[in-house]
């Protein structure tokens, strides 16, 4: 037996050592009027009752077909969390099986009572269903982003044409900010401490509460399209083949490239690898984000993103116009050409854990296990989605017109 399962083991004998002392001041309580309501998500589960004031619950789970609060330390993979309230969303389950949960009350320290009638569910990837986001305004967002404030709190940057800058703590509700720079931004990235943010005539800005923007010198006049960053370099393109690269978001150096092709997308592996896309099906790798070199992607259709999936090996696939995806799992040597199924541009793509999920013209959302086979999904909106993240069990996209769609 592993350490990780002994671990495992102990754990749940220690509940089991709680559950069985309990009896204590207090008494058994009934469990939730109505049972209990779980809703799957992206590896998680949420469950929700109705919680009588001054009563304890207990959450019961197992990856089974069914639980009881009374047999569960025989259910093998069992688990019980200790005075949860609800809703109460349990994290860290495998997509794709089945899971049970029941609940059950207590008064004070007393035992608990009966538990709620079983109920079963599968968590599955995001991205099936789609659900709109609160008001954005009307300015078309381009970029998205997820970090630390200075007020140690987390949360989702969106920006877009004219400037216009929105943050939100749960990727659905959003607050517009004082614009981020007088140009059009199509990018943003939190690294290096620092939310940045590219656009329009080499555009650069950075800050630390997404209020207080300082323009940095990017020595550049054509228009920036992405960034992307490995924890100590930080990379942006632009059109006409420009890149710049920094080591601290504040300066920025020129990097000479073998094209003065348009560049819209660029994106950093943990193989070492950087990769950046762009007009023409332009692909260049940099093991160094200072040296690149130009590789055939298969495509002559403008390349409009690129990202990478690393789980037991990378993938990396790159989407653009007319439907067009490619994918690599050499490094970004060579690449394949997809069938995606779709004619619309596809302008953003996004890896999970599980899956790749792409966003693009007309609400455009596909995903794919693999990059390979591609499932056309219904975004509910027919409004361009130009910016795509995950995180957190969820993606959230942005787009035309200050849209916001949201999926868990």
């Amino acid at each position: 037996m592993s350490f990780f399962s002994i671990r495992q083991a102990l754990s749940a004998l220690l509940v089991a050592v709680l559950v069985s002392a309990c009896g204590g001041n207090g008494s058994s309580a009934p469990p939730p009027t109505g049972g209990i309501v779980v809703k799957p998500g992206d590896g998680t589960a949420t469950v929700t009752w109705t919680a009588t004031p001054g009563v304890k619950y207990w959450l019961f789970y197992a990856p089974s077909s069914s639980i009881s609060s009374t047999d569960w330390i025989n259910v093998p993979g069992s688990r019980a969390i200790l005075d949860v309230t609800s809703p109460y969303v349990v994290t860290g389950m495998a997509n794709g099986y089945t899971y049970s949960f029941t609940v059950n009350g207590r008064n004070g320290d007393g035992p608990g009572g009966n538990g709620s009638p079983s109920v079963s569910v599968v968590p599955r990837p995001a991205g099936g269903t789609w659900n709109a986001g609160g008001a954005s305004g009307t300015s078309t967002l381009r970029g998205i982003t997820y970090g630390t404030s200075t007020d140690l709190l987390g949360y989702y940057l969106a920006v877009g044409d004219a400037g216009s800058t929105y943050r939100s703590v749960d990727g659905i509700s959003w607050t517009g900010l004082p614009a981020a720079a007088g140009a059009d931004l199509n990018a943003a990235i939190y690294t290096l401490n620092k939310f940045i943010v590219v656009g329009s005539n080499g555009r650069i800005s950075y800050g630390t509460d997404m209020t207080t923007w300082t323009a940095a010198t990017s020595n550049a006049t054509e228009t920036l399209n992405a960034i992307a960053s490995n924890g100590t370099t930080v990379v942006a393109v632009g059109n006409n083949g420009t890149v710049r690269s920094s080591v601290d978001g504040v300066n920025w150096a020129a990097v000479s490239v073998p094209t003065s092709s348009h560049l819209y997308g660029v994106a950093y592996s943990g193989s070492g690898r950087w990769l950046a896309v762009g007009a023409g099906g332009t692909l260049l790798t940099s093991t160094d984000a200072t040296t690149w070199t130009a590789a055939a992607s298969g495509t002559t259709s403008d390349l409009r993103s690129v990202t990478v999936q690393a789980v037991s090996s990378y993938i990396f696939v790159a989407t653009g116009d007319n439907g067009t995806i490619v994918r690599s799992t050499d490094s970004g040597v060579t690449w394949a050409t997809q069938t995606s199924g779709t004619t619309a541009n596809l302008l953003a793509v996004s890896p999970s854990s599980s899956q790749f999920l792409a966003t693009g013209s007309g609400g455009a959302v596909l995903t794919s296990p693999d990059g390979t086979i591609w499932t056309i999904r219904n975004s509910g909106t027919t409004a361009s989605l130009h910016a795509v993240l995950f995180g957190f069990s969820q993606y959230v996209a942005v787009g035309q017109g200050g849209v916001s769609r949201n999926s868990q």
